[in-house]
């Protein structure tokens, strides 16, 4: 049991939410952003309030299921002292009553989790979101293992920055284990990781790439050979063109 307690106060909260770069080992001072997505997308903008609304509109749904989700039941007659039920519908005697517990209380539960994965969808999303990106140098000794191991240039980080980040935080991960995607949306481009599920999305329509506000052809073909440096990303530009632009 000791044991048990040692290893749970051993772990580090810094690995829960958003790190700081400083942590990491980064320092973003006098770099200049390769990527700058400019002004995000308008659900991005307005995550948080539209969480809250869901939240408010689920927690009212919930609410009004479990106490005032009623049918219509029919009041019992006395056959033998009361007139003939009437023909017409309107005129027949009875009240509302409340539904049976198992009925609201399984309405409610699928509103709560429908409320609950609505909100999560937006916060995920929010947070795959690339507001700024930078690639930097590794620290010396990160640098030389990676050098000794791949034989080839020094490593180099990739530095994501979502709209969850502030300025001295950010998603570090090293730039060979991640690779340039194509979108279905074509004013789109997505950074897939090699070495874990998801990937995030780069918004093309009026962001920078080195600095400049390019159109969406050159911001690909930017985004490419900053990725994998002028002879190998040009040709890799030039093959997905091929498949994305056939004409």
């Amino acid at each position: 049991m000791s044991a048990l307690f040692a290893r749970l106060k051993s772990l580090r909260l810094s690995h829960v939410g958003p790190r700081s770069l400083k942590s990491q080992g980064i320092s973003l001072e006098g770099a200049r952003p390769v990527y700058d997505c400019g002004k995000l997308a308008w659900w991005a903008r307005w995550t948080y309030f539209l969480v809250m609304a869901d939240l408010v509109v689920t927690a009212s749904a919930c609410e009004l299921t479990l106490n005032y989700w009623t049918m219509w039941e029919e009041l019992p007659q006395d056959s033998a002292t009361s007139p003939p039920a009437p023909l017409d519908p309107k005129e027949a005697v009875g009240h509302y009553v409340q539904r049976p517990l198992w009925q609201r209380g399984l309405f409610a539960l699928a509103n709560l989790a429908g409320g609950v994965g609505l909100a999560a969808v937006l916060l995920g999303g929010r947070s795959r979101i690339v507001a700024r990106m930078f690639i930097v140098p590794a620290s010396p000794s990160t640098a030389a293992t990676a050098a000794t191991a791949t034989t080839k240039s020094p490593e180099r980080l990739l530095v994501i920055q979502s709209p969850l980040h502030t300025r001295g935080q950010g998603a570090v991960m090293p730039l060979r284990r991640t690779r340039l995607l194509h979108s279905s949306d074509k004013t789109e481009m997505q950074i897939g990781l090699k070495d874990r599920p998801g990937h995030y999305s780069l918004g093309l329509q009026g962001a920078a790439v080195n600095g400049q506000r390019l159109s969406i052809w050159d911001a690909r073909k930017a985004l490419f050979t900053t990725w994998y440096g002028e002879k190998k990303g040009m040709q890799m530009f030039a093959n997905s063109a091929k498949v994305k632009d056939p004409a």
